[in-house]
């Protein structure tokens, strides 16, 4: 088994440690929170370049 190296740096938190634990250690629904998440983002992504490119174009939203 591979296994990742572990960040010694205390100043930084464990962020997969704290979504486990918001999740109570369920690591399928956090899994699932996090691509939900991700999601989310991507379509207001688009939604943000969209409407970039239409006030370039002088058009108002």
């Amino acid at each position: 088994m591979i296994r990742a190296p572990q960040r010694r740096d205390d100043a930084v938190p464990d962020e997969a440690r704290e979504i486990l634990d918001l999740h109570k250690g369920d690591a399928l629904e956090a899994l699932r929170t996090l691509i939900a998440e991700r999601d989310a983002v991507e379509e207001r992504l688009a939604f943000a370049r969209l409407a970039g490119r239409m006030q370039i174009r002088g058009r108002r939203i």
